[in-house]
Parts: C-alpha cells; structure tokens; sequence
C-alpha cells in the first residue's frame, strides 16, 4: 500500500495499493483524471457438486480530479455490468438487474500547508488493509476479514505529518453507502496513523455507529469494529499483518475476531507473486461453537506495461470447502 503525507487520509487511502503507479492525464493546470478497466475469469470448485467458470467484464471507472490552490474536489463515477456490483444502487423490487453508471464518490477538501483538512460529501472510509479497488489489490479475492467501513455520506478532518497522522468522520451510515438520513443511522469513525521510520506504517481505527431500530429514536441499538494493521516495504519485499474485533455485529449481537498475514515478493519488474492467509471466528450466541472460517491464497502477477496488470490467483477456503480460482486484467490510466 502506498502512503501520502500531502492529501487528507480520505484521499490517501483511495490510493493504497499494490499495482504500478501511473501518472495521472493532466486536462488543464486544475483538472487531471484517471481510471480502470478491470475484467476476469473466475471460478470455484467445491468438494461435491460441479465447478464453475465465469468470464466477466467487472467494472470501468473513470475519476476527475480538481485542484484550485488549497481547495481540491474529487469525482468518481463507476460502470458495471449488474446492480450487484459493489457499491452499485440495488433495483426497485421487482426490476431485472442490468448495467448502470453511477457515481461512486464524490466530495470537496480543504488542506493546508500545516497537514490540517477537511473534507465533506461521499467519500470512502479510512479503515481496513485491503483496498476498495482492483488497482489496489495484491491479489484478485478479498480476504476473511473484510469488515471495513464502506463509501459514506458525511464530513472528515484529518492531520497529517511525515510521522504521524488523525482522522476522524462523521457519517449518515458506516457501512450503507444508500443510507442517507444521519439520524437514522450516524456512525463515526476515528484513525492514529503512524510512520515511525522509513518503509513502516500502522494504522488504528474505530467504528462506532448507531441503529434507531424504531424509526423514533425510543430503540437504539449500535455496532463496532476495531480494525489495526501494519506493513513494511522496501524492496522487493512487502509484508503486513492485520487484525479485527467485531463487537455487537448484526441481527444477532455476536462479537468475532478477524486477522491476515501476506506477504508479496518482487522477483523482477514485472513478475511478483503474494501470499495471504486470512480467518474470522464469529462469537455465535445461538450456537454452541464459534464458527470458524479461513482462507489461503497464492497469487502470482505479471505487468505487461506499467499500466497493464495480470494476475492469476488460487484459494482454498473452509465453510464451506471449495477451491477458487481467477485471473484478471486491470488496465491502469
């Protein structure tokens, strides 16, 4: 993942990653864009029951990006084959699904020369390892432990030095992008980013977020998360570790834990290969045993260009046992 010391954390983190950097295409001396085309071949192959293989077109995004001195804004807007793509507006009931255009986020910042900002609209939460992007990815799958806050509609301030950075959010929901009514459903969130030395960051967030499960606000109920992680890189090598504590999660108020460990190697400038193992335990009041899920993947990549990855991926999961495989294609610009 990468690391900016010059853009409020609601920005730096849209950038963390393991894909090559690209330039950004300059439009004029205040507006630049980028963006993707990500496609795959995907599959599963359980113990019983007969394997499958799709082939898909995942997603095009396309972002503008503004720069009027100390005032930046920030534009996404994200293509999809289906409304069951992340992120994607749900169908009224009823409806057939079918490709939609949408935007992602967007939002407004201010960021001084004394790594104080502010930002204010739909932006993506500070939490979690593992990017929300395919550029971002060292691997084609999300691990276990994908829990993090989700894009969010609301405000952030953040501080940032070269050692050390705050942030904080309030939000109208933490993990709903389609929730909008911040009585209904606030969340707050709150980060301590850490870069102690050269190649070494850590980050700590909180999520706390509220549930009127009413409609009056005479029945509120809330959930948690704890999420801590950790990298090194330099080199060829990057490594990293992360961990979660899910408290008063879901329907069923159970509490869990969630942790990784990958490692990624570059062998040449072109061919790296990662390894991941990620597992959650879910406290399950209503059962008598936790239930216990894990995974172990191993993903070899190749960049044809500096803006063309390739990558092939293999996992094996637990509940149920099945092994996944894909390769994908993620065009940079």
């Amino acid at each position: 993942m990468k690391k900016s010391n010059t853009l409020p954390l609601a920005l730096a983190i849209l950038g963390l990653g393991a894909a090559s950097s690209f330039a950004e295409i300059k439009i004029n001396d205040n507006l630049s864009t980028s963006g993707f085309l990500d496609m795959s071949l995907n599959g599963y192959s359980p113990d019983s029951g007969d394997a499958t293989l799709n082939a898909s077109f995942d997603q095009f995004e396309l972002d503008f990006m503004y720069k009027f001195g100390n005032i930046s804004a920030r534009a996404d807007v994200n293509a999809t084959p289906s409304f069951s793509s992340p992120g994607a507006p749900q169908p009224a009931p009823g409806t057939a699904t079918s490709s939609t255009v949408y935007l992602e986020q967007g939002f407004v910042s201010y960021a001084n020369a004394g790594g104080f900002g502010i930002s204010a609209g739909r932006f993506l939460s500070s939490s979690g390892f593992e990017a929300a992007e395919p550029t971002g990815m060292f691997q084609y799958s999300y691990s276990k432990t994908l829990v993090y806050g989700y894009y969010q509609n609301g405000l952030n301030l953040s501080y940032t030095t070269p050692m050390f950075g705050l942030y904080g959010a309030v939000v109208s929901d933490l993990w709903n992008p389609q929730e909008f009514d911040v009585m209904k459903s606030p969340g707050f969130e709150g980060q301590v980013t850490l870069t102690p030395v050269a190649g070494v960051t850590a980050k700590a967030a909180y999520l706390f977020q509220m549930y009127d499960t009413t409609g009056t606000g005479g029945d509120d109920e809330s959930q948690s998360l704890l999420n801590v992680w950790a990298q090194y890189a330099a080199g060829p090598i990057t490594a990293a570790g992360e961990f979660n504590l899910l408290m008063n999660w879901g329907p069923g108020d159970f509490d869990g834990i969630g942790f990784l460990v990958m490692g990624n190697y570059k062998f040449t400038d072109k061919v790296a290969a990662t390894l991941r193992y990620s597992a959650i335990s879910i406290d399950d009041k209503n059962s008598a045993t936790d239930d216990y899920d894990s995974e172990i993947t191993v993903s070899p990549s190749y960049a044809i260009s500096p803006n063309w990855l390739v990558l092939a991926e293999g996992k094996y999961e637990l509940l149920p046992k099945k092994f996944d495989y894909a390769v994908e294609s993620t065009f940079s610009f």
